[in-house]
């Protein structure tokens, strides 16, 4: 499995308040070999 990573400033950074790799996917026909990254940001 390849996981996908997200880039980020030292500002943006301090901003994560989560982050998580939907793994559900990569279950489907056809599905690619990556898997997604999400990240979720303070405003």
């Amino acid at each position: 499995m390849r996981i996908d990573f997200i880039l980020a400033s030292p500002a943006l950074a301090a901003r994560v308040t989560g982050a998580s790799i939907d793994r559900e996917e990569r279950k489907g026909k056809g599905a690619s070999d990556h898997a997604p990254v999400i990240v979720e940001l303070a405003e």
